[in-house]
């Protein structure tokens, strides 16, 4: 029944109401009780009764039609009427039930407005309280007409029931009618906006990926959308990078298959019987083959990062070995290519992580420079430590053409070239974003700068460390 917004809001601000004027009645019925609110109140009453009564009397036989006058009166003012003598005698009970009952104490409260007032001990037990007048007689003894009326809790709730039981009721009421309203609104300001996100949630399952929810409503209500909205960007990022993989997993495996299949098949049908034509047939099936090994392996390393899967060394590294060792190793490769390497290791510098994934990172670094420097080039990797800071900085250059401006922000993307006509061959696009994922498990960082027509340098950042530990 209550499990709408509306509902729930609408009984929550029904049941607030409810108590909150229970709280105040109950707080009124102890002001009430405490107080002589509603004994002034019962004063005022027998006032206004003796008013209406007394003059009568006085103009009357008080000696015979005294008593059915106080009879009369009390019927008619709905109050109880006593008459005593002088020594507290009741002579007189409009009830009948007390006559010739002695008063334990005899009234002589101070006048107030010409009547005396006050409480006293009733014959039966209890308090009452009274207002009265004395009365004149003939034969000049003194008598005392008293209007009583019983002191209890029954009057005092009757009393309260009277006089503030239905303000508070007329209050509740339009208490009630404001936070029906107030429910009404504030349910609609919140449920609309949530209603939009959840359309926007079903439009993105039935596959319109590019719908985002509108941002309106409550501060949460708009933080959830916002919330909802960066979820769904990433949701698209995420499938138009899984297209994009497919796509270029596609095309870097068609090809090394393709020519395989085209060279596996030529052996098969005797075309490549010359052995000239075999061998050549069997190193291009094998270069093929060593590409697509290249490729599962790359991708291997990537899916482990992805996993959460890679298991990286914690030993200290010196990058002075380290960088000359990959220097060394590409020294073949830039002599072939009249490619100029220099090496600048300002001092002994550690840091903590995984010596071979680290050399695979420079090492990959190394290999794009050289292969994109033209021949009298120069490549350099140079190191130094960040001032104010335990970071040490290694940057590698060349001389090169440089990346385009549009390209270079993407450089470190999978399966991402910059020029595909000089690159196919040499790898998948992997080789970037490999190097991206190490460093960052080294809490490290990279970045590329380029200026066309000068070269284009990376620039490697890694915390000092020098403390061995366990694998991570």
């Amino acid at each position: 029944m209550f499990h709408s917004l509306n509902s729930r809001l609408l009984l929550s601000y029904v049941v607030v109401i409810l108590v909150c004027l229970a709280l105040v009645g109950l707080g009124l019925l102890l002001f009430v009780r405490a107080s002589p609110l509603w004994t002034s109140a019962a004063f005022l009453r027998l006032e206004a009764a003796a008013q209406a009564t007394l003059p009568i009397l006085q103009r009357a036989d008080q000696s015979e039609r005294l008593p059915d006058l106080l009879a009369q009166a009390a019927e008619d003012q709905q109050v109880r009427i006593l008459l005593l003598n002088r020594a507290g005698m009741i002579r007189f009970d409009s009830e009948g039930t007390w006559e010739g009952e002695q008063l334990d104490e005899t009234p002589h409260s101070p006048v107030v407005r010409g009547h005396i007032r006050g409480t006293l001990a009733a014959p039966t037990g209890g308090r009452w309280t009274f207002v009265g007048q004395t009365l004149p007689t003939s034969g000049g003894e003194r008598q005392v007409v008293l209007f009583v009326s019983p002191q209890s809790h029954l009057l005092m709730l009757a009393w309260f029931a009277e006089n503030l039981l239905p303000p508070l009721i007329q209050a509740g009421a339009v208490a009630l009618v404001f936070s029906i309203l107030l429910a009404l609104l504030v349910s609609r300001s919140v449920a609309a906006p949530l209603r939009r996100v959840a359309g926007a949630a079903e439009s993105i399952a039935r596959g319109e990926i590019d719908t985002r929810a509108p941002v309106s409503g409550p501060t949460e209500v708009r933080g959830l959308a916002r919330s909802f909205n960066t979820m769904a960007d990433q949701v698209e990022a995420a499938q138009r990078s899984q297209r994009d993989f497919v796509a270029n997993v596609s095309l870097e495996l068609k090809t090394p298959l393709t020519s395989s299949q085209g060279f596996s098949q030529a052996l098969l049908d005797g075309t490549a019987q010359a052995p000239e034509a075999a061998g050549r047939a069997a190193r291009i099936i094998h270069e093929e083959a060593e590409r697509m090994r290249r490729l599962v392996d790359g991708l291997l390393v990537l899916a482990r990062f992805d996993a959460g899967q890679m298991v990286l060394a914690r030993n200290p590294v010196e990058l002075g070995p380290l960088l000359r060792g990959c220097v060394e190793k590409l020294a073949p490769q830039a002599q072939a290519a009249n490619v100029a390497v220099e090496l600048h290791v300002a001092e002994k510098l550690l840091v903590t992580g995984d010596g071979d994934r680290l050399a695979q990172v420079f090492a990959n670094l190394l290999d794009n420079s050289v292969a994109h420097t033209p021949a009298g080039g120069k490549v350099s990797v140079a190191t130094q430590r960040v001032e104010g800071e335990r970071t040490v900085e290694v940057t590698v250059s060349d001389t090169g053409a440089g990346i385009p401006a549009e390209s270079l922000s993407r450089v470190f993307e999978r399966f991402y070239q910059v020029d595909k006509s000089r690159q196919r061959g040499r790898g998948a696009g992997l080789g970037l974003a490999i190097t991206k994922e190490i460093i960052e498990a080294h809490s490290g960082t990279i970045i590329a700068e380029s200026v066309m027509g000068l070269g284009t340098k990376f620039t490697v950042r890694l915390p000092l460390g020098g403390g061995a530990g366990a694998p991570a």
